[in-house]
């Protein structure tokens, strides 16, 4: 990472995928890689967490979901950042309204997760007794079944790129 610039290349070693994330004088490379992580997974963790949602009103526990609407607010910000990067590449009118769609979404989780801490504080609402587990069954393993583990071929790094690399021996 160049501390000069604000942006940062992320390139899988296993699947050669790419991103460009943000930087600030702070991120250490694997903030890099998390918000890769984030971006890479957005889609799959916001359907996850919406059902989520809806799983939490049922039983009332009002706490963790303040933390789910955090979590989906983020998601929709940066969903809203990736059509606005799409608009400023291809300025499709579609893109734009597609950014600004996902702007107003992170604002109204954020708006969800501000009131429901105002009334968790007041006391108007508290969360239910808590069951045994608040997860359901198809969210421990959210592909129904048992996966067998599968080992992933793996790319054989280059040493001289691993020695070289200035963060590989920081601590």
């Amino acid at each position: 990472m160049k501390h000069a610039e604000d942006k940062v290349m992320i390139i899988c070693g296993h699947c050669d995928e790419q991103q460009e994330v943000s930087r600030n004088e702070l991120t250490e490379p694997v903030d890099a890689f998390g918000s890769f992580i984030d971006i890479y997974y957005k889609d799959q963790e916001y359907e996850r967490l919406t059902r989520r949602e809806e799983k939490l009103k049922e039983k009332q526990q009002y706490t963790e979901l303040t933390l789910v609407y955090s979590f989906l607010s983020d998601n929709a910000q940066i969903n809203a950042d990736k059509a606005l990067e799409e608009f400023e590449k291809f300025r499709d009118p579609k893109d734009l309204e597609n950014a600004e769609r996902w702007k107003d979404t992170s604002k109204q989780y954020k708006e969800n997760e501000k009131r429901l801490l105002e009334q968790l504080k007041a006391g108007l609402i508290e969360d239910a007794e808590l069951e045994e587990t608040v997860y359901g069954d198809d969210e421990i393993n959210p592909f129904g079944e048992e996966q067998e583990e599968t080992e992933k071929p793996r790319k054989r790094a280059d040493i001289e790129e691993i020695l070289g690399d200035t963060g590989f021996l920081e601590f």
